[in-house]
């Protein structure tokens, strides 16, 4: 199978078990991997702390998520940086209703084509749907092995365990 809307794991975009403040600490981290790894301009961790701020993401999935994202200007690589969390963090739950929910999984989008967003936050949101392989990923135990169970998970192989 094919990763999720053709879109990989961006290398060293794996944050396993992250311990995170809130949420505003865990898309700094986030952003900054994205960023340190040569994946974002610098511009890309404040473009998604304002971003999260006015549409919030959070999701209420099976396992309880995020899909943040910014405007492609920020983006010099399209694909998907993915953290799970030693504790969940709170999200403005999508669509504005005022609600939080605790994520424990956060798929970070990263695209530098507007038209390829609708298409691979559909996809993003398929993969977060099916609980079971969504929950070997947060429960995945060895950090070591973790980039590995993640770019299963997005392409479809099964679970994560």
């Amino acid at each position: 199978m094919t990763p999720v809307g053709g879109l990989e794991l961006l290398p060293g975009c794996a944050l396993h078990r992250v311990a995170a403040r809130d949420r505003e600490h865990l898309l700094t981290l986030m952003g900054t991997a994205v960023v340190e790894n040569g994946h974002g301009h610098p511009s890309l961790v404040e473009a998604l702390l304002e971003r999260e701020r006015r549409f919030p993401t959070g999701l209420p999935t099976p396992v309880p998520s995020a899909i943040p994202h910014t405007d492609a200007v920020h983006v010099l690589h399209s694909g998907l940086a993915v953290a799970t969390l030693e504790e969940p963090v709170a999200f403005g739950r999508m669509g504005g209703t005022g609600e939080e929910l605790d994520a424990q999984v956060v798929v970070l989008l990263c695209i530098t084509r507007p038209d390829e967003q609708v298409g691979a936050l559909q996809l993003v949101l398929a993969r977060l749907g099916d609980a079971a392989p969504v929950q070997a990923v947060v429960d995945h135990a060895d950090p070591s092995t973790f980039g590995e169970v993640v770019r299963a998970w997005l392409s479809g192989q099964g679970s994560a365990s």
